[in-house]
């Protein structure tokens, strides 16, 4: 038991590093859905047993071949000598081995408690002050002041929550397209994957790649809800769904069974916006992923010679034998060291002596050898050792004059730090020009005829935002005739509502820690200059 769950967490390590190098290229080639599919390998290979033993003598190969005669059927075991210090450093190594076993369990024990309490807690203090709003497929949907955003949470009580300002920061065509995706979520069975996925971090607690490994599932889990929310939606429909995006981002998730919008998977988000996936490249990648999987779980298995030469390598490592490791030993102290009988004194072996023994099962009859005779009968009948294959001739070298010697070259003094700090500061640099090529640029203009006072668009690569001021003037004189009132406070009423626009796009770019800061205050500059001007062209209530 202990040898299979440790050649299972050294398996699924190995797969949760293959699912890594290659979720980016499959998620550009088939779609994030095929790249989310790839996560189930590490869980299914947790989960495989071993293999059988008819099954495993035909896949592992024999480590030597036993003697035999032609023509009649014989074999041969030949135990290693045994002494009393092997047997102690054998006990040593089993108990070593059982005290590992035991700080992995509390390990994963502790993570997988923590998780648990941190949810809770979460969960608590997001439905103390929240308001039903309604019932839809079994989910509750409430408005809370702790929700930073959107964000779907529960297993056995479902919840959908929205922060209180929801309905004044989204359109219509917004808000359907925010719930739609978190009730995607529920519909999935993404927030029991999530306590599946938290599962196998806690069994590997140890593994840093693990802990990374679970941040880009939840990204490719992300992507693949937002292709099911847009499958078969209009252009502009996934317009508003990027900007619902936008709005949504925050800096962090809250709990990690929860779900959140986050800035770090923003731009991939937005970027497979503009690439859907075809029915084609999905079944595509659907037959490719099935095909990876019983490739990568059939050569993984437990049986298999590469399981065999994953847990030798451990063993030659770590030093302990996993076979020697009992669960028993893990709850019961170890048994005292009690004395050997004294055997006779013709049969007390030499100081340091090793007693060999060999048993050899002919034909139905087993003879037993030891001492001197199995030292004999290992002699006559040596372990057939395969042959050499012939070495090839090695290839002509032509003779080259010899070259004269370099002179030396005179010590060179510099300073090893100062060379890696201008390596830094260079890639530093190219990382700042990389950014700054993609962040967003902000303008304000006449956009002629329309209802949205700022408009997104994507030119040569760049996320480009425009501040529509016909269009925030024009709200005002809609606003102003549409209510029939005061004709100076429908102006305040909509340069305010621009205002509160303008404020959390401002917000929006002043918590994305991944833009530049030059960029991010050039953009928050600008907008901050639209905001003071329609402040200033606010008319006082008094005239």
């Amino acid at each position: 038991m202990i040898a299979w769950a440790v050649e299972a967490l050294l398996a699924s390590a190995l797969l949760i590093a293959l699912v890594l190098a290659i979720r980016i290229p499959v998620r550009r080639a088939f779609g994030a859905p095929v790249a989310y599919a790839l996560w189930l390998l590490p869980v299914l290979r947790l989960l495989l047993p071993p293999l059988p033993t008819t099954l495993r003598d035909g896949v592992v190969p024999p480590l030597a071949a036993p003697l035999h005669d032609m023509g009649r059927e014989m074999s041969v075991m030949i135990l290693p000598a045994t002494d009393t210090p092997a047997a102690a450093t054998h006990s040593l190594a089993a108990l070593l081995g059982a005290g590992f076993v035991l700080l992995w369990g509390v390990g994963a024990l502790a993570v997988i408690g923590w998780q648990f309490v941190t949810y809770r807690r979460f969960r608590r203090r997001l439905l103390a002050a929240a308001t039903p709003l309604d019932r839809i497929d079994g989910v509750t949907i409430v408005a809370s002041p702790a929700a930073a955003g959107p964000l779907a949470f529960g297993v056995t009580r479902r919840f959908v929550a929205f922060p209180r300002d929801f309905a004044g920061r989204y359109d219509a065509g917004e808000r359907e397209l925010a719930l739609a995706h978190e009730l995607g979520h529920h519909a999935r069975g993404d927030l029991i994957a999530n306590w599946v996925a938290l599962a196998v971090l806690a069994l590997h607690w140890f593994n840093p790649l693990a802990w990374f490994a679970f941040r880009a599932y939840r990204a490719d889990q992300e992507m693949a809800n937002d292709a099911r929310v847009l499958a078969g939606r209009s252009a502009s429909e996934r317009h508003a769904y990027a900007c619902a995006i936008v709005k949504a981002a925050h800096g962090g998730a809250i709990a990690a069974a929860c779900h959140l919008h986050t800035v770090d998977d923003l731009k991939g988000r937005l970027r497979m916006l503009a690439t859907p996936a075809t029915r084609a490249r999905l079944l595509a990648g659907g037959v490719g992923v099935v095909a990876l999987g019983a490739a990568a779980l059939g050569l993984t298995a437990t049986g298999t010679a590469a399981a065999e030469q994953m847990r030798a390598r451990m063993e030659r490592a770590t030093g302990i034998d996993i076979d020697a490791i009992k669960p028993s030993a893990l709850l019961r102290p170890p048994p005292p060291v009690t004395p050997e009988a004294q055997p006779a004194p013709a049969a007390t072996p030499a100081p340091g002596e090793r007693r060999n023994r060999v048993v050899v099962h002919n034909d139905g009859e087993t003879h037993v050898y030891e001492g001197a005779d199995a030292d004999a009968y290992r002699a006559a009948h040596p372990v057939p050792v395969p042959p050499v294959p012939p070495v090839p001739p090695a290839p002509h070298v032509e003779v080259i004059a010899p070259v004269p010697p370099v002179p030396p070259v005179p010590p060179m003094h510099f300073d090893r730090e100062a060379a890696r700090a201008d390596r830094e500061a260079a890639r530093a640099e190219r990382a700042a020009a990389r950014a700054m090529r993609a962040a967003p640029v902000v303008s304000s203009q006449n956009c002629g005829e329309g209802s949205e006072m700022t408009m997104h668009a994507a030119v040569d690569g760049r996320n480009v935002t425009v501040i529509c001021r016909d269009r925030i003037a024009h709200a005002g004189d809609a606003a102003r005739q549409a209510a029939r009132i005061d004709a100076a406070e429908a102006r305040r009423n909509a340069l305010r509502s621009a205002i509160a626009g303008l404020r959390a796009s401002r917000a929006s770019l002043a918590a994305n820690a991944s833009m530049p800061e030059e960029g991010r205050r050039a953009a928050i500059a600008s907008i901050d200059r639209s905001i003071a001007r329609m402040e200033h062209n606010i008319p006082d209530p008094d005239q």
